[in-house]
C-alpha cells in the first residue's frame, strides 16, 4: 500500500539538519558551509531559499558563491533573477514603494 501524503513543497536539497545550521549561522559560516557543496547542489540550494520569503537573504548569500550561468540552467527566470541581483548588489527587499505606506489608524468616527 503506498502513501496518498504527497508534500506540495519540494524538499530541501540539503540535509535539514544542514539547512537550520546555514539559517542560525554568520554569512563567512555560510560561505564556508556552502563551498563544500557541488556547484549544482548550492544553485539548488540558492533557488530553493529564494523561493521562501522569510529565508531570501539566505538564498541571495548563497547565490554569491554560484556561477551565474549555474543559477539559470538551475532555477530558469528565478535563478536570472537571482544572478542579476548577486551581480548588481542589489539587496532584494528595497523597493520604491517602502515609504508611502499609510499608518494604520482606529476608529476615527467613535461616537
Amino acid at each position: 500500500m503506498t502513501s496518498r501524503y504527497r508534500p506540495n513543497e519540494p524538499t530541501s536539497p540539503v540535509p535539514l539538519d544542514v539547512l537550520s545550521l546555514l539559517m542560525r549561522s554568520e554569512e563567512a559560516r555560510v560561505a564556508e558551509i556552502v563551498r563544500q557543496l557541488s556547484g549544482g547542489q548550492r544553485a539548488a540550494l540558492a533557488v530553493y531559499c529564494f523561493a521562501r520569503a522569510h529565508m531570501r537573504s539566505l538564498g541571495l548569500q548563497i547565490a554569491r558563491h554560484c556561477e551565474g550561468r549555474t543559477l539559470v540552467a538551475v532555477g530558469g527566470p528565478m535563478g536570472q533573477t537571482m544572478a542579476d541581483q548577486v551581480e548588481s548588489g542589489e539587496a532584494f527587499d528595497v523597493g520604491p514603494y517602502q515609504h508611502g505606506k499609510r499608518k494604520v489608524t482606529l476608529a476615527r468616527f467613535a461616537a
